[in-house]
């Protein structure tokens, strides 16, 4: 190996080291206690997934019932990722730290692993100076790191890695034609991979026709045979088929086997196209339209076909998913178009301008150096990642790998102008220079520091508060094998189902595949108990965990899942520096309201049994996560002293020593009332009563007629009458 060999070789080694540390560098404030704490919240449904993949490897979980409870939940998760890290953990020995390490350490490896693949194809493209910036810049991309980071299992770090790979190989294959079959048989297999690792796969099969129609226009342009193109991507879409046939009919991997066969489809109609346009002496410039207006044609006569209904239909939800949102995605960040994610006039801003000035750049290059394959495909996909970003935020983390390249270009073009200009001095071209990579690199720095200083958002409250429902409610049967529903559920926002489900191992009602999410926010947002009650029974719910965040940033998505007008609960004002919410009279009678606000203050069938140590809030601070029981409710009931309304009212303490009242009514019928509560006044548990509850008209209680009440447990669980005259 020359001397230029040596050197390119250490500075993808150190770029791939500086990579592995950036991606390991939040298991600073991952690990706590000795206790590995997962980032996000599909990392968790991912390692409960690799627990039970790695106790019968290699079989993974494909029902399981302690998701949508009482009903259970079918997985539509390809199984490769978890697989992987299953596997991993094996190797490890396979005991339940091997698992954990493996699941938060595997995606940093995998993450470093992309520095050698994209230094590979950045070199194939524009040689090795930029292959080795691009390889540096991505080590440090704050949006990649961010998907591939230390205690973020998550499939997008292999997904993204597997699709490198298959551009590496077609970019091989699209160049070098005596060895274009094995090529793109190579990335057929990594395209196939990828669907086995991401249900959203096709849409890269998409960006793939796409490119092979530019392409054909241009060998049309070059007077080349379209087989230069159609054979080796051809090949790569016939493997893809072949390795899709032992599960094609599985709904997790049928949109790709479908969409392989309408890619050779695509490729053949491509190729007779062309030849129709060399025997007629078409012009080269009208291909690409043809192809989009007989595309048109063919989607339009498909409806007169019964065979094309479940092709047309995967098309068109593959579409509205990628490019106009879903209703499960409105009001998740990442799924939020870019514009509203990140403030363009900033330092992430900044890093997304330069990549679209080497975008521009990259394609002035590729149409001076006549168009070659590899480029004109990289062109593409970059160009096809950056419209994914656009639509969704989500999908930075793709984009940065293309975008490492478009910066690295950018970089080099300034630079070597400035060395060749006449104007400026040797020494001072040299600062520039500097001073221009500084700038360049300078969001991505930033960004990894706020990455180092992120903490699990599941760290603090929320975790205290799932080890205590762990320990204080009773355990359910099935979790390690999650074949029948367990014996009761717990509701809360589907945000926290995968936290609440793989931490305190209970079975949840909505988790973030939103199965249950229209049954917990109607839940939360009724304006009649019984309203709520009949959900809760339903879903056999028998606790219930709100928090700051459902009452204050997430509510309106909750809202918006019952089709409402998130107005008419909450202003969210952002005019200062502090972000202030003011909740509506509608939203203060809601039972979350009641819940988390009140502390069940006109409630009678649910009870507050636990609240986290930290206060958050201005007008009405609250604990930031608090536990709720349902239960019968024991009947204060008896003879009115009139038809004015009666009350009940008990001092309480929480289980942070906090006191506060709870507070009931009901309008007397018939002459007589009836009263339902849910705390027992024997001063039993952690959250408990202080002396009996006060009985009497409401108008009375400042002095006047009362009476002194003692409930026990047996009658608020059993839901017993205590006769109480006047």
């Amino acid at each position: 190996m020359d001397r230029g060999g040596s050197q390119e070789l250490l500075g993808v080694l150190g770029a791939f080291s500086l990579a592995l540390f950036f991606r390991l560098l939040p298991a600073k404030n991952g690990i706590v206690g000795g206790d590995v704490l997962f980032y996000g919240y599909d990392s968790f449904y991912h390692m409960r997934r690799i627990f039970v993949t790695a106790e019968s490897f290699p079989h993974v979980l494909w029902f399981d019932s302690y998701l949508n409870h009482p009903w259970g939940f079918e997985l539509l998760w390809p199984p490769l990722f978890d697989q992987v890290v299953a596997g991993a953990s094996l190797l490890l020995g396979g005991g339940p730290r091997a698992v954990e390490m493996a699941g938060a350490i595997m995606p940093a490896v995998l993450g470093a692993v992309s520095i050698p693949v994209l230094y590979l194809l950045a070199k194939k493209l524009f040689g090795g100076r930029v292959a080795l910036l691009s390889v540096l810049l991505l080590a440090f991309d704050p949006k990649h790191i961010s998907r591939t980071h230390f205690g973020c299992p998550d499939h997008d770090v292999l997904e993204s890695l597997l699709i490198l790979g298959a551009l590496l190989f077609l970019a091989y294959a699209l160049t070098d034609r005596d060895r274009w079959l094995w090529f793109g048989a190579a990335a057929g297999a990594l395209i196939a991979a990828t669907s086995y690792t991401w249900l959203g796969a096709p849409i890269y099969m998409g960006a793939i026709l796409i490119y092979a129609a530019f392409q054909v226009a241009i060998d049309l342009r070059e007077g080349a045979p379209a087989e230069e193109t159609i054979v080796p991507l051809t090949a790569a879409f016939g493997v893809a088929i072949i390795m899709f046939l032992p599960f094609r009919d599985e709904i997790w991997l049928s949109p790709s086997f479908f969409g392989a066969l309408a890619a050779l489809a695509a490729l053949s109609f491509l190729y007779l196209l062309s030849r129709l346009f060399v025997a007629k002496n078409a012009p080269w410039i009208a291909f690409v339209p043809a192809v989009a207006l007989l595309g048109y044609l063919a989607v339009i006569l498909s409806y007169a076909v019964e065979m094309a209904r479940e092709i047309r239909s995967l098309l068109w939800e593959g579409l509205s998913y990628f490019f106009l949102g879903s209703p499960a995605g409105q009001g998740i960040a990442e799924a939020a178009p870019i514009y509203q994610v990140f403030d363009l006039v900033s330092l992430s801003g900044l890093g997304l301008l330069f990549s679209l000035l080497g975008l521009g750049l990259a394609a002035w290059s590729t149409w001076q150096s006549r168009l070659p394959r590899d480029r004109v495909l990289f062109l593409v996909w970059a160009a096809f990642t950056l419209l994914l970003t656009v639509f969704q935020a989500r999908f930075f983390y793709l984009f940065s790998v293309a975008g490492s390249i478009l910066v690295a270009l950018l970089f080099f073009w300034a630079a070597d102008r400035l060395k060749a200009s006449k104007r400026v001095e040797p020494l001072a071209a040299k600062l520039l220079t500097i001073a221009l990579l500084v700038v360049l690199i300078l969001p991505s720095v930033l960004g990894v520091v706020e990455i180092a200083e992120d903490r699990p958002e599941i760290a603090g409250d929320w975790l205290e508060a799932l080890d205590w429902l762990e320990e204080n409610t009773p355990p359910t049967e099935g979790f390690d094998q999650p074949v029948r529903a367990g014996e009761y559920g717990v509701l809360s926002w589907w945000d926290y189902g995968n936290w609440i489900l793989y931490m305190s191992r209970r079975p949840v009602v909505a988790n973030n595949f939103q199965a249950g999410a229209k049954d917990a926010a109607t839940f939360f947002l009724s304006e009649d108990e019984e309203e709520a009650v009949a959900i809760a029974k339903a879903r056999d719910a028998r606790y219930v965990i709100t928090d700051q965040k459902i009452v204050y940033r997430k509510l309106p998505a909750v809202v918006r899942w019952i089709d409402e007008d998130p107005g008419s609960y909450i202003a969210i004002s952002d005019d200062s520096d502090l972000i202030t919410f003011e909740h509506s009279k509608r939203f203060l009678g809601t039972v979350l309201a009641r819940l988390h606000l009140l502390d069940c203050t006109n409630l009678g069938h649910f009870r507050l049994i636990y609240e986290s140590e930290s206060f958050a809030g201005l007008k009405c601070p609250t604990s930031e996560v608090k536990v709720f029981e349902r239960v019968e409710g024991a009947k204060i009931a008896g003879d009115a002293p009139s038809e004015k309304p009666m009350g009940v009212v008990l001092e309480m303490v929480s289980n942070q020593g906090r006191r506060f009242q709870y507070y009931n009514s009901a309008m007397p019928e018939d002459g007589r009332y009836e009263i339902t509560v849910p705390y027992p006044t024997d001063g039993r548990g952690e959250t408990h009563s202080v002396g009996p509850y006060l009985v009497g008209p409401v108008e009375d209680f400042a002095g006047g007629v009362f009476m002194n009440v003692e409930v026990g447990e047996e009658d608020v669980l059993s839901g017993r009458v205590v006769e109480v005259d006047f």
